[in-house]
């Protein structure tokens, strides 16, 4: 948009591909990890994919939000090597390659809700809950927005004027306060089941004691595979069962703070 108010058109439409590209690679790796995105908005920081159900585990997590960085270098390589046999094409292609490197290194920002943010918030739930995550994520970037935004008023008083570092210190301060909830969605065994008999999967059975919450055994619960639980007294002893299609209907219908001596079977 703002490349369109400045009268740079050409850059505007470039940006538009490299962003539509960053977003196509996470949506090709969630529906390879089995999870589906449920819509696209428009923000401040481009196209951005959200949705209101959390239950993406820390690794997958990791491995969609790298996708769009990765997909936007690659686009970099794919015209540098482009430009190696057709050196002409430079004249042609250099706006998209900056499109791309921008859209590459600002989302790798370990901010929140860039991709880096979501890549950090990743790797601190291995030792963190989800919410604490976050929220630590958060008070990063809220801390690089400030650095960001005291250079941009220093650029003042230099005569430099960098007025796009204080707008995107603004934009990355609004972050923090945008809906932490994600898009990606574990796919449905019942209304895929045509999709995971093509291409099979591997089935495990969970083990949890029956004080456990439903949320611990969704946390360990990945696209990839199929799953069964079987909840399990102090003895050790099973209590009950629930196969493929039982537990998804659980996951599904059952708040995740719900214990699961109090699940019902269906």
């Amino acid at each position: 948009m703002a490349a369109i108010v400045f009268k740079q058109g050409y850059f505007a439409a470039t940006y538009t591909i490299a962003m539509i590209a960053h977003e196509l690679a996470h949506y090709v790796v969630a529906g390879k990890l089995f999870y589906h995105c449920k819509e696209i908005q428009l923000s401040i920081f481009g196209a951005v994919l959200y949705g209101d159900f959390q239950d993406i585990t820390a690794n997958d997590r990791i491995k969609i939000a790298l996708a769009g960085p990765v997909c936007n270098l690659i686009i970099c390589l794919a015209c540098l090597a482009v430009w190696w046999i057709f050196p002409d094409s430079y004249y042609y292609t250099e706006d998209f390659v900056v499109s791309n490197l921008g859209m590459a290194f600002v989302n790798l920002l370990p901010c929140y809700p860039l991709d880096g943010g979501r890549i950090l918030t990743g790797i601190l739930e291995r030792k963190l809950t989800s919410h604490k995550s976050v929220e630590l994520t958060k008070k990063i970037t809220v801390v690089l927005s400030v650095i960001l935004f005291g250079i941009f008023v220093y650029s003042l008083f230099d005569k430099s004027n960098m007025f796009s570092l204080g707008l995107f210190a603004v934009c990355l301060m609004s972050g923090v306060f945008v809906n932490g909830n994600e898009c990606y969605v574990k796919t449905a065994f019942a209304t895929n089941k045509s999709r995971f008999l093509k291409k099979g999967m591997e089935k495990k059975t969970l083990v949890f004691n029956y004080n456990n919450l439903l949320s611990d055994v969704v946390k360990r619960m990945q696209g990839n595979f199929l799953y069964c639980l079987e909840v399990v007294n102090d003895e050790m002893q099973v209590i009950s069962r629930y196969g493929i299609a039982e537990l998804e209907q659980v996951v599904l219908s059952t708040p995740l703070d719900t214990p699961l001596k109090n699940l019902r079977k269906y």
